[in-house]
């Protein structure tokens, strides 16, 4: 019996990244609409590159991880434990 790709098992393992994911993402939409310090295009530059590389990064390594949890064969529940 195979298993399908990201089953339940895999999008609980992986849910506890959705937390800091969307506390970034409520900050890139809360400094689009409103930026307390004024737009300067450095900074306001800056400031969204930090915060959407970590977006990006935090996506990539769930990503991954998602992927060795599918590939190991000690996460299979079908396989026979002796």
């Amino acid at each position: 019996m195979s298993r399908r790709a990201f089953d339940a098992e895999i999008a609980l393992d992986l849910a506890v990244n959705a937390i800091p994911f969307l506390i970034v993402g409520f900050f890139v939409v809360v400094f689009a609409l409103f930026n307390p310090w004024g737009f300067d295009p450095l900074q306001s530059t800056v400031q969204f590159a930090i915060l959407v590389t970590t977006m990006v990064l935090l996506a990539v390594v769930t990503l991954v991880a998602a992927r060795v949890i599918e590939t190991d064969d000690r996460t299979r529940g079908d396989s026979p434990e002796g």
